[in-house]
């Protein structure tokens, strides 16, 4: 499990000493696993504990309020992410006016020197900090240096021109335009919501597909449509394959973007739980029918599509 420690002041001598990758690490897309895995070769060659810091909340939310929502992973699964990569500690460093505030060497003396107390510092080179963005990597690199921190930078990395770089943008941009195998190669694993099942109208009972209804919250949407997906339970270690509608249901009049996940061959009582939901194939996009009776004949094929692919 990963030590996480949600401030930069009055952090223990213990914890302090790290060599960090530094960065919004909204996905650890593979663009932020080459920062974290510099940052990790460091800590391995100088005996240093291995670190992650981000801004919490993302600044992006703290500057546009109003935004959509646009997260890519919730502090749950970024947690089970972070441990299997063998990080120490995960900073979480507050996104406030105070910091908002800071000019590039206040925060380098504030927040990595007399704060966290770092070693070593990995960032991309298009990393940008400090009051109206006023720092970049010469900066980083000139007011670390006077500080005994050491500074590496990391250039972006992508698959070819045609898809550009590995980023939080281009996995978002994937997602929304339903690309959810691109989406997962730049993750290097199935995007992944999760949250709790809530009730809703059941009218998927009544034609013998009951759904797990999940609300996206702060994710970001991805196309309208249906999905092949596969559901985690509470407590459970195994990955239920499913069918999933992830529109406003505009059929029956619905106005809510929401996951609406048909389990196979399952009959448990679910409501409340905290589910995990992947994104493994985009099946069609969302549609309004004329009737329920034209909307059930397409769940009816969709399903039989999905379990083609699960080979069930």
């Amino acid at each position: 499990m990963v030590k996480t420690i949600q401030s930069y002041s009055d952090v223990k001598t213990s914890n302090q000493g790290a060599v960090i990758a530094l960065g919004n690490f909204d996905g650890i897309h593979r663009g932020h696993q080459a920062v974290i895995d510099a940052a990790k070769d460091i800590a391995s060659k100088t005996g240093k504990p291995l670190a992650l810091a981000m801004f919490d909340p993302h600044p992006t939310r703290y500057f546009k309020p109003d935004l959509p929502p646009y997260l890519l992973m919730s502090r749950k699964v970024r947690e089970e992410v972070l441990t299997e990569m063998t990080i120490d500690i995960c900073y979480e460093i507050p996104f406030d006016d105070a910091l908002r505030n800071m000019d590039d060497e206040e925060f380098v003396e504030t927040v990595l020197h007399q704060g966290l107390g770092i070693s070593h510092v990995v960032v991309g080179d298009d990393f940008g900090y400090g009051k109206k963005r006023c720092g970049n990597i010469e900066t980083l690199q000139k007011h670390c240096g006077a500080r005994d921190i050491g500074v590496t930078p990391i250039k972006p990395i992508g698959l070819h021109k045609l898809y550009g770089k590995y980023g939080s943008t281009e996995v978002r941009d994937a997602l929304r335009n339903g690309n959810v195998f691109h989406a997962a190669h730049m993750l290097t694993r199935p995007w992944q919501v999760d949250g709790v099942v809530s009730l809703g109208a059941q009218r998927g009972r009544t034609i013998g597909f009951p759904t797990a209804n999940v609300a996206f919250g702060d994710f970001v949407r991805p196309k309208h449509g249906v999905y092949c997906v596969e559901l985690r339970l509470e407590n459970e270690n195994i990955w239920r394959p499913a069918v999933a509608n992830t529109g406003t249901r505009p059929t029956v009049g619905g106005e809510e973007a929401r996951i609406e996940a048909h389990i196979f061959d399952f009959d448990q009582d679910i409501y409340g739980q905290h589910v995990d939901v992947r994104f493994r194939s985009f099946i069609r996009e969302e549609m309004k029918f004329e009737s329920f009776d034209i909307l059930k004949s397409q769940i009816e094929k969709d399903a039989r599509g999905a379990r083609a692919v699960f080979s069930i």
